[in-house]
């Protein structure tokens, strides 16, 4: 090769070899300083592409675990609460085990089921107030949500559901509500109370008839004006004299006039035979004015006839009434009956009654007791209380005085007759009876049980309570009335407000029956019922044992459930989904996922037949229709690193509602025994869900080893292709190094060449 000066083509190659031994060394070091084969695409296109590909599945693995990880703790949340749920159920169950206790009063029941409310509202507590960073568990919210077009349906989300728009569809067949009736309400003794029939007049008010103490018959004219002839009424008479009619009284005079009537007291002094003659004695007391005479002797003809009555100045203002009101000797006052001595009778005697201002007349007792009043069409600037003396006379014949006040109310009084029946001693309670006065409210130690305010507890078939305050002044109206309004107020099984009928029924949820016969009842007794359909208008009555046995509460028409005919489609297509007829409310297995409870009465029209004073239930025209709205909400874990490797851990919905259980109660024996198998399903249900939760905790356990195990063969694998080998790098570092020391002496000789030339030159 020549020597030149210009290209020296030795240096050139040289300085070529040292650049590719830079280049080799550079490349060496850089991954040597990274421990990466491939640092750039450059490196390895191929091999970094199936790296990063193999990334992208380590770290979705590895996030895989971690999702597993925290669906393990959400379930074990879950399943945390669920196994206190078991827990109150199986506490609730033991209750109504224990309510079976045959010393057990209705009290003590009531003591139980205290414990029971406070059980049930715990679990409707756990269920909506359990959350995973803020997520709902429990209330079937983390499954799938819902909406309707009305309230007359509610969804039960069970798990998973489909959602969708769904128009569902029902008609019925009514059952029947359950109707109670209670004791028959009747006055003790020594207790007196009345029951006004107004007919348009204005009495308003009556009292003070505490003075009149016995019970056995009464009766007595309170007003009369003057006419011809004297008019009587027998009240009452033992012996001889209990047969005795009053055929005879004296004519109209002072002793009958001014609207007087008068009282007389008549004792047989010694027997008298049939026909025969006789001696009585006999005292009189103005009934107006309530001045009662002494006594007076008088000698019977045998016609009857009142002859040789011996008057005494010492009967005051009926100084020789007595006289001058019975008839003469040649009048058959008497008759000719015989009696023996001390045989007794009551009569009551008042002027003839005539004109608007007619007579009224009283009398007490199991044969029936009325007062009838015709007021005058006039005007009263105040209200007016009248007293009326009274007189009445017991089986053994001793006779009792005593008064009683009625109030004309203020303001024009209306003509018209009012009725007022005055009761007594085991007489059917009237509206304006007060509980205090009823003999069932007397225990057998003679307590009155309502000496203390006492409060009854009245369970719904719908799960509803409600509390009611007793006390001895409430009268029957008082109570009736506040029984309708715990119906409808607290119990919520009063008719619809938007329903035409609503207000006749809501108003006689709850009637006291004054005449046999009416409403299927006995006269005093009050018949209870709901205006829904079947368990739902079960009532459980709970309080002090006197006090629900003076009420005596039973049921005499048992509840049916209604049949519905169920039919779903889907809203948008109209495609038929599923049907079914359920007795109890609740359409299962119809739409996955969801139970569907169904408000029967929302299908029936409700009616009040006045005529017959039942309680009435129709099948509405057409076919009731409501649409439901559902959308998924459903909680999955994402447990792999690809698409669709996700686990549905959602759990359905856990309240007492959902489990059936909402209505338990252990106040009665039978109550107590049919919660016992509702609650087996209850726990039945959360077992199931329990058992899900457990087996999806295993289920992600293992999940968790698989990923582990996965990415770590993964990562080996992206490790030999991305990686660096060290021990072949750190030789091709050695070599390298060396060639670039020869490279780099070979072209510093190299650039020695052109100093040849200069040596030839030389």
């Amino acid at each position: 090769m020549a020597i030149s000066i210009i290209n020296n083509s030795t240096a050139i190659g040289a300085q070529s070899s040292v650049n590719n031994a830079n280049s080799s060394l550079t490349k060496t070091i850089k991954a040597l300083s990274t421990g990466l084969r491939i640092n750039s695409a450059a490196d390895d296109a191929s091999g970094l592409a199936v790296s990063e590909k193999l990334r992208a599945q380590i770290s979705g693995l590895n996030k895989a675990a971690t999702n597993a990880q925290d669906a393990i703790s959400m379930l074990q949340t879950a399943e945390g609460a669920m196994g206190s749920m078991t827990s109150m159920v199986q506490r609730i169950r033991e209750l109504a085990v224990q309510a079976g206790d045959p010393a057990y009063t209705s009290n003590d029941r009531a003591m139980l089921q205290l414990e029971v409310d406070q059980l049930k509202e715990e679990i409707d507590r756990v269920s909506s107030s359990t959350e995973f960073n803020t997520k709902k568990l429990l209330n079937g919210d983390a499954a799938a949500l819902w909406s309707a077009s009305n309230g007359d349906i509610e969804a039960i989300i069970k798990g998973a559901a489909a959602e969708g728009n769904y128009k569902i569809s029902y008609d019925i067949d009514p059952g029947r509500n359950a109707v109670y009736k209670s004791n028959i309400m009747r006055l003790g003794e020594g207790e007196m109370s009345y029951n006004i029939d107004t007919n348009g007049t204005s009495i308003t008010k009556f009292d003070n008839i505490q003075g009149m103490l016995r019970g056995s018959d009464l009766k007595v004219t309170v007003k009369g004006s003057a006419a011809t002839t004297a008019s009587a009424a027998f009240t009452g008479g033992t012996g001889g004299m209990s047969n005795i009619t009053v055929t005879s009284f004296a004519s109209a005079s002072a002793a009958v006039t001014g609207n007087n009537s008068y009282s007389i007291e008549i004792e047989a002094l010694g027997n008298r035979s049939a026909n025969g003659t006789g001696k009585i004695r006999f005292r009189v007391m103005n009934t107006k004015t309530g001045e009662l005479s002494e006594w007076a002797d008088a000698n019977i003809a045998s016609t009857g006839g009142v002859m040789g009555v011996t008057s005494s100045n010492s009967f005051s203002n009926l100084a020789g009434i007595a006289s001058r009101i019975f008839a003469g000797s040649g009048t058959a006052t008497f008759g000719t009956n015989a009696w023996k001595s001390g045989d007794k009778m009551l009569v009551n005697v008042a002027g003839g009654r005539a004109g608007s201002t007619s007579g009224a007349t009283i009398k007490v007792g199991s044969t029936g007791s009325t007062l009838h009043i015709t007021a005058n069409a006039t005007n009263s600037a105040t209200a007016t209380t009248h007293t009326v003396y009274t007189s009445q006379m017991d089986k053994a014949g001793n006779v009792y005085y005593g008064s009683m006040d009625i109030t004309l109310e203020k303001g024009k009084i209306v003509t018209g007759n009012a009725t007022i029946d005055i009761l007594g001693k085991g007489d059917v309670a009237s509206k304006y009876t007060k509980l205090s006065q009823l003999s069932q409210f007397t225990n057998a130690d003679g307590r009155m049980v309502l000496d203390n305010t006492q409060e009854i507890s009245i369970y719904g078939g719908n799960g509803n309570v409600a509390k009611v305050i007793l006390e001895g002044s409430d009268t029957i109206d008082d109570l009736k009335n506040k029984l309708n309004s715990a119906i409808i107020d607290q119990l919520k099984m009063g008719a619809p407000n938007d329903s035409s009928a609503s207000a006749t029924v809501n108003n006689n949820l709850v009637q006291f029956t004054e005449n046999d016969g009416t409403n299927g009842a006995s006269a005093g007794s009050f018949t209870i019922q709901g205006a829904v359909l079947g368990k739902d208008s079960n009532l459980t009555f709970v309080g002090d044992e006197g006090i629900l046995n003076a009420l005596g509460v039973t049921q005499t028409q048992k509840a049916t459930d209604s049949a519905l005919t169920v039919t779903v489609q889907n809203a948008n297509t109209g495609a038929f989904v599923g049907e079914d007829t359920i007795t109890d409310g609740r359409l299962r297995n119809v739409i996955e996922g969801v139970d569907i409870d169904i408000t029967p009465s929302s299908a029936a029209d409700i009616s009040f037949n006045t005529a017959s004073n039942t309680m009435e239930f129709k099948a509405k025209s057409g076919t009731n229709s409501t649409f439901l709205h559902i959308t998924d909400n459903a909680t999955k874990a994402a447990i792999g690193a690809n698409e669709g490797q996700t686990l549905d851990i959602s759990i359905g919905r856990l309240d007492t509602k959902s489990m059936g259980i909402d209505d338990v109660n252990v106040a009665t024996f039978d109550d107590a025994q049919s919660s016992i198998t509702k609650l087996d399903l209850a726990l039945e249900q959360i077992s199931k869900s329990r058992a899900t939760a457990g087996a999806q905790i295993n289920r992600l356990e293992y999940t968790i080893t698989n990923l582990n195990t996965t990415r770590e063969n993964m990562i080996a694998a992206e490790s030999r292709i991305r990686d660096l080998d060290i021990a072949t790098a750190s030789s091709d570092l050695a070599a390298q190094q060396v060639l670039m020391q020869s490279a780099t002496a070979m072209l510093a000789q190299a650039n020695q060449i052109p100093n040849y030339a200069m040596t030839l030159l030389a």
